[in-house]
């Protein structure tokens, strides 16, 4: 009876560890693709890392003065082994403009190029979840550049979200028109109205004020005028931006070909169409010391860093560019200035832009070129982009790009033709009215003579009646008179 007992008190505990064990299985079997939860399918169900990384891949590009153009922009065709092919950046038209000098005017006729602006920003209008992840992306990652200060203060001091500008880490501000030395300001960037203080405000008093609220700043690159006044700004650039590790001051060359040497050249680039292919653009930066042992800015020392860079770097990188690469002869005349002939330096095109030079102080720099000629390769690429396009459309029946600008020339003539006639046609009508109105008033005209004719006629035979009565009373008066005179006579 014992042994019974016990042998049954084995067999339950063997069962239960058994139904322990079971319990402990995991079975996984996968699902289908379609069965999947929605959420994981997703952007937001992939893990953080990844929507970073892809965050990273839509969002941050090149910056703009780097940035081509498209195969079938027009600026990109219809090119020889010397033409100019401007810079995306010169030519794009601009959604909104914040520098009064960039304004097109009222006769400028839209360039219609778009190709150096940015076309993943739609993804941060996606949800307030991915705008919050993405954001930070793209605001820490790219670089931005700008044209003038002013247009960096109205764009991040004005329009940009105060919780946004710490996350700022490069920007680069640098332009071909001439530098703004004016000391001091008489108007408000933010609101566009006059400042009423006597004698207005420091110049770059607003663009510095921008500044400082960029704390998270890396790389920064500006035009020598900003530093010129104020030392004291740059002597506490270590503290405002403690990550700052690089500070340039930037230039940028404007070259001309002789034959468009007396075309406009005032107000936006993008608005002069006869300079575009004829014109050459070249940037460089020097590296300023703000963290070396020496590195005190007093005002001293901003004035002679201003000097040094504009009388110095400036003209180097000038007469440099001027005889190395575009061919000129200084001794002769610098500025005469030949772009199409074959004189500018071999290897100078669209496959190699950037050039590392020395200067005669010692120090190196890099040059780089904008709106350059295209290279063969680049050349042939667009013509077997472009063969094949039309042997893709033509097997499709529909008109080629050529075939295309036909059809709207013919388009276009037509629609002039049909303009010109309708305005013939309005001319003639005119002249029908004219001539009609002309035979009405002539027809009144005459009307009116007839009247005044008739008029004075009736007047005329009134007052030969009132003649003739006046006459008739006076024979009247006459023989009545005669009559008592004869009366009073004795027979």
């Amino acid at each position: 009876m014992m042994t019974t007992t016990t042998t049954t008190t084995t067999t339950t505990t063997t069962t239960n560890s058994t139904t322990t064990k079971m319990k402990s299985l995991t079975l996984t079997v996968s699902l289908p693709a379609h069965q999947h939860a929605p959420s994981s399918k997703r952007l937001l169900g992939l893990p953080f890392e990844l929507r970073n990384l892809i965050y990273y891949h839509v969002l941050v590009d090149v910056p703009k003065h780097s940035r081509t153009h498209d195969q079938d922009c027009h600026f990109r065709q219809n090119h020889t082994r010397n033409s100019i092919e401007p810079a995306a950046c010169h030519v794009l038209e601009l959604a909104v403009n914040l520098v009064p000098s960039q304004a097109l005017c009222p006769w400028d006729e839209p360039l219609q190029c778009r190709c150096a602006k940015r076309t993943t920003l739609n993804l941060l209008l996606a949800c307030r979840q991915l705008h919050r992840e993405a954001a930070p992306v793209f605001w820490s990652a790219n670089t931005f550049v700008f044209d003038h200060p002013d247009e960096f203060a109205l764009c991040v001091g004005a329009r940009l979200r105060e919780a946004y500008r710490p996350l700022l880490r490069h920007v680069y501000i640098a332009s071909p028109d001439g530098w703004d030395t004016c000391t001091r300001t008489h108007t408000n960037l933010f609101t566009d109205t006059r400042i009423a203080q006597k004698g207005g405000i420091p110049r770059w008093l607003q663009f510095w004020g921008v500044l400082k609220q960029c704390r998270g700043m890396r790389t920064l690159a500006v035009r020598p005028e900003v530093v010129k006044r104020h030392a004291a700004d740059m002597a506490s650039l270590r503290d405002w931006m403690p990550e700052l590790r690089r500070l340039e001051l930037t230039w940028v060359g404007k070259y001309k070909d002789h034959m468009v040497s007396w075309e406009r050249d005032w107000g936006s680039f993008r608005a002069c169409t006869t300079l575009q292919r004829h014109t050459v653009f070249a940037r460089a930066t020097q590296v300023v010391d703000f963290r070396g042992a020496g590195a005190d800015f007093s005002k001293e020392r901003c004035k002679n860093l201003y000097r040094d860079f504009t009388t110095n770097f400036c003209v180097y990188v000038d007469s440099i560019v001027r005889e190395r690469f575009l061919g000129c002869d200084l001794e002769q005349d610098r500025d005469w200035i030949f772009l199409h002939d074959g004189r500018m330096a071999a290897g100078l095109d669209d496959a190699r832009t950037s050039y590392r030079v020395a200067l005669p102080t010692g120090e190196k720099t890099r040059v780089t070129f904008m709106a350059v000629p295209q290279s063969q390769r680049t050349r042939v690429r667009l013509m077997r982009a472009r063969l094949a396009r039309e042997a893709e459309l033509k097997a499709r029946g529909r008109p080629t790009a050529a075939e295309e600008q036909v059809l709207k020339e013919i388009k276009k003539r037509r629609a002039a033709n049909k303009s010109r006639e309708a305005d013939e046609e309005a001319c003639e009508r005119e002249k029908t009215l004219s001539a009609r109105r002309a035979r009405e008033e002539e027809r009144r005209e005459e009307e009116r003579r007839e009247r005044e004719r008739k008029k004075a006629e009736l007047g005329r035979a009134v007052e030969a009646a009132k003649e003739e009565r006046r006459t008739g009373r006076k024979r009247v008066v006459k023989r009545r008179s005669v009559e008592r005179e004869m009366g009073e006579v004795p027979i």
